[in-house]
């Protein structure tokens, strides 16, 4: 029986611990939503970072991989 009160007080912090939680993140995703000027900086930053990093990393594999074809003696065009 004074298990059973131990795990029930338990029990009650954690979930005062959990709704204090909810409590902090629905308060943080009210004051993050995203207006337009946002959205387009983001926008923008993966563009540039598609075409500064992405970009040059996929020319260097595909550069290296028709190097080892070319020495295996394979003909892609």
């Amino acid at each position: 029986m004074d298990q059973d009160t131990k795990v029930i007080q338990e029990l009650q912090q954690l979930k005062q611990k959990v709704g204090h939680l909810e409590d902090l993140l629905t308060q943080q995703n009210k004051k993050e939503k995203a207006g337009p000027f946002r959205i387009f900086l983001d926008a923008v930053g993966s563009l540039l970072f598609g075409l500064i990093v992405v970009g040059p990393v996929i020319v260097i594999v595909v550069g290296v991989l028709m190097l080892a074809a070319s020495w295996l003696g394979m003909e892609f065009f």
